[in-house]
């Protein structure tokens, strides 16, 4: 078979259980084990979840919170990053994520700013440590609110790009 579309799968699949690989008894004509396997314990491996793009530069549009959380980045040596799902409120519906990390003053900032805008009425001294675990918790109580995003491209210190995101009450 050299097209694996769904159907393919699935009859290699339902063959593989008639034919009961790794469960037949083994004949002269199979080849005995030749000790470990890199597949070994392959059915115990997990597959990384499918992510959105990062938030590119040069948008100006509200956008919709599909969830907010908090993650532990091993890219980041174990450190905590914000996370925040978007959709661009327009035809393209585009998602992206906006990856913020969740020990620096600076990114502290722009977290706060995004939980302004969620919520423009509200005292910002207020939004401590109770409103922050109750929108990036399992409830998701800011989910479907809507927020401006206006991002830009900027460069660091280092001569590198970096996408800043700006964020206000949505306007529509």
């Amino acid at each position: 078979m050299s097209n694996w579309d769904s159907n393919s799968w699935n009859n290699a699949a339902a063959q593989t259980a008639q034919n009961g690989w790794g469960n037949a008894p083994q004949t002269q004509a199979q080849a005995p084990s030749q000790g470990p396997s890199i597949w070994d314990n392959f059915e115990a491996v997990d597959t990384a979840a499918q992510r959105n793009g990062y938030i590119p530069p040069g948008l100006d549009c509200d956008c919709e919170i599909i969830e907010l959380k908090v993650i532990q980045s091993v890219k980041n040596n174990n450190r905590p990053v914000f996370v925040a799902t978007i959709q661009i409120c327009d035809e393209t519906n585009a998602r992206y994520d906006w990856v913020a990390k969740a020990d620096e003053r600076p990114y502290l900032q722009n977290i706060k700013a995004l939980v302004c805008a969620i919520n423009p009425n509200g005292d910002p001294r207020s939004f401590g440590r109770a409103v922050m675990e109750e929108i990036t918790g399992p409830d998701q109580a800011a989910a479907g609110k809507r927020v401006h995003l206006r991002s830009e491209q900027i460069q660091t210190r280092s001569g590198g790009d970096f996408t800043k995101c700006h964020w206000s009450p949505a306007r529509g």
